[in-house]
């Protein structure tokens, strides 16, 4: 994903982050796709797809795959069909895959829960032996956390610990990244590395302002620095006026260094989250604790390593996520990948027990797709989020599996963790003032030369319907008014099918 791409994203994601107060009051006053309305017709069908035909001539689109597939959500008649059988390279359409598997199987009570626990019981004001801090995948567990936990120990009378600080992250398997995930992600917030135990979804907020002279290096404020990796600030202050070029690099050969290159413009105001995927997540967290225990007088004596909690550890403090359906918004909302992969592994420990594997999840992924009606053969899994080069679906899944949420006990949670036009996550700033305008419920996606959405439409007379509009091989990224240009054509899409 090149950076143009990536600061779309990022600018994305600072604008909707997770699923926030705000977003979720909103569900109360929405109009969410529901029964009802009058069957359709052949003419209405043939107009419809009249229109489509037309919108897909638009010169954006010239050379692009284009699948879409409409049908009535509540009826099941087909409206619209184009290579809806072609299997696409789905990018985060496929988190529709994790987050509906997942809820399926865990059901909405469900939390990721973390702990902290010890070889024995204190005694006095001293733990003899070591104390652990076991990861169990909460991505969206903070620094204030730990320092609650820190504090929660100082309550308990605890001041110092003779043995280590051990880090667990041993719920999910070593595998750190996706298979088919491009390495040019990695530096970046979209791509941190997988793992049970983590902070801030696996990155390191970083903000930056420029200095009083141009050339001269900018310089970074870090809520939450840390030792366990190293910050090689090479930006410098643009002339007044200038273009921000600020990017982040991984050396290849300095895996635990975080590399800023590019300038920002004199006379600026403080950056925007640039927002690092952290090297090594569970040492990140390790060392966050360390540092809040140390404020709350309590010292460790023989460092900080990673390793297993024992089963008979004595249990000190526990912390649970949100329960699911605000997790599928923490998820949906804003497309978290590094949540996409959290989820896979999760349904690996569900298929076949601790550590979680990728493999072990796709099976039950796959385990999935069948109860529903999917041949899995359309479908090729690899990762959790849609970020990999090698995923396929075809837009029927996609609707097959949207149909499912509908069709089952958790419709309802569904439609409140999808974005929806001109209200929340991605969708927040979209179709506003046309006719789609509150009416589309649906996760979007995009990675290099694939734009992807699919969800719900609430029709003007017929009622919602259910769609997948997936386009690959799109070259419209690389022109200087592509994405406004295809966001016209999506619009114009979603409003003929919202005035039907």
């Amino acid at each position: 994903m090149h950076k143009l791409l990536a600061a779309a994203l990022a600018a994305a994601l600072l604008l909707t982050g997770t699923a926030n107060a705000a977003d979720m009051s909103s569900v109360a006053t929405l109009r969410k796709p529901a029964p009802g309305g009058r069957a359709w017709s052949a003419h209405d069908i043939a107009k419809l797809k009249a229109s489509l035909l037309e919108l897909f001539k638009a010169p954006t689109l010239r050379g692009a795959e284009i699948g879409l597939l409409i049908q009535d959500t509540v009826r099941g008649t087909a409206i619209f069909s184009q290579d809806a059988d072609q299997e696409f390279m789905p990018a985060s359409n496929f988190k529709l895959l994790a987050g509906s598997a997942s809820l399926q199987r865990f059901g909405t009570g469900f939390v990721f829960t973390t702990n902290v626990g010890a070889d024995s019981a204190p005694q006095g004001d001293t733990i003899h032996g070591n104390l652990y801090l076991h990861g169990g995948g909460d991505a969206h567990l903070t620094a204030k956390d730990l320092d609650d936990a820190a504090a929660a120990l100082a309550a308990q009378g605890i001041k110092h610990v003779d043995g280590a600080l051990i880090t667990d992250a041993s719920r999910y398997d070593a595998q750190r990244y996706g298979f088919g995930w491009s390495w040019d992600d990695l530096p970046y917030y979209y791509a941190p590395p997988i793992t049970a135990l983590e902070i801030n979804d696996g990155t390191l907020d970083m903000f930056m302002s420029p200095a009083a002279t141009a050339g001269a290096p900018v310089t970074l404020r870090i809520p939450n620095p840390s030792t366990t990796f190293t910050i090689d600030n090479r930006m410098t202050t643009g002339p007044a006026g200038s273009k921000d070029t600020s990017d982040l690099v991984r050396p290849w050969n300095e895996p635990t260094t975080i590399e800023l290159t590019g300038t920002y413009p004199l006379g600026a105001k403080e950056s925007g989250n640039l927002s690092a995927a952290v090297p090594d997540p569970e040492a990140y967290a390790g060392d966050t604790f360390v540092r809040a225990l140390a404020a709350h007088g309590i010292t460790i004596g023989g460092g900080m390593h990673s390793g297993k909690m024992p089963a008979n550890a004595a249990q000190l403090w526990s912390h649970a996520s949100e329960p699911m359906p605000q997790l599928l918004a923490d998820f949906w909302y804003p497309s978290d990948n590094n949540m996409g992969e959290i989820f896979l592994k999760e349904l690996g420990v569900a298929q076949a027990g601790e550590p979680g594997t990728d493999a072990n999840g796709r099976t039950l992924e796959t385990a999935y797709l069948q109860s529903i009606g999917v041949n899995p053969a359309t479908v090729s899994i690899s990762d959790g989020s849609g970020l990999s080069q090698y995923d396929r679906i075809t837009p029927r899944d996609l609707v097959t599996i949207l149909q499912a949420d509908w069709n089952g006990p958790n419709r309802d949670v569904v439609l409140d963790a999808l974005p929806v036009s001109g209200v929340r996550g991605t969708l927040r700033n979209s179709y506003k003032n046309t006719p789609a305008e509150y009416e589309v419920f649906a996760k979007t996606g995009s990675i290099s030369h694939v734009r992807t959405i699919s969800g719900f439409v609430m029709t003007r007379t017929h009622g919602p319907v259910t769609f997948s509009f997936l386009i690959n091989q799109w070259m419209g990224e690389d022109q200087p008014h592509g994405a406004a240009d295809l966001a016209k054509v999506r619009a114009d899409v979603f409003a003929q099918i919202a005035v039907q």
